[in-house]
């Protein structure tokens, strides 16, 4: 029975999950950005921590460098931290347009070299889907920075639909076992 309660169990968190990441994706997306920020911030932390503990706690070793990338984690994350959604847009505005001039540059290089290697169909369709999305990115990057936790968040919910399938399953095939058990413990008696 135990067994049983846990599919359960599994399936309403992952259903509560899925349905969190789908209904409010922007969202995860900058959680996601402040959780990155704050093992920066901890990094950097760490880093200073160090740096002042060696530095005071014994004369006989040589004086430690100061650490300048300890500082610069730890104002990255409080930057990631306080400014997710800046960071998340011109992160996305950077995809956006390597991916505008990846899909343009294998188009390029596909109608420049066609004479000497003929391309297939399904390559000019990758280079106009590819330069597309980089186009979509561009347009909606809040948008497109939250598509994969959509894509995780209907994931989720399938797992938890399964999980109750298989709960249930596994219920009735406990109580046939059950009672299987018990018409052979009488048939001993």
């Amino acid at each position: 029975m135990k067994v049983v309660n846990s599919y359960i169990f599994r399936a309403v968190c992952a259903l509560l999950v899925g349905i969190l990441l789908v209904s409010n994706p922007e969202r995860m997306t900058e959680v996601l950005v402040q959780v990155i920020g704050g093992l920066f911030l901890i990094s950097g932390l760490l880093s200073l921590v160090s740096y002042v503990v060696i530095l005071y706690a014994d004369k006989g070793v040589v004086k430690p460098a100061f650490p300048l990338v300890g500082v610069g984690s730890l104002l990255f994350g409080v930057f990631l931290g306080f400014f997710p959604a800046l960071f998340i847009t011109y992160l996305m505005y950077i995809f956006g347009f390597l991916m505008v001039v990846a899909g343009v540059n294998q188009l390029w290089n596909l109608f420049r070299l066609r004479r000497l290697i003929p391309f297939r169909w399904y390559a000019l369709l990758i280079a106009l889907v590819v330069a597309a999305l980089g186009l979509y990115v561009l347009f909606k990057p809040r948008e497109s920075a939250a598509m994969p936790f959509v894509l995780l968040g209907i994931t989720f919910i399938i797992y938890g639909v399964s999980e109750v399938v298989n709960g249930v399953r596994w219920r009735k095939y406990s109580r046939i076992r059950e009672s299987e058990e018990r018409a052979q413990a009488e048939l001993i008696e």
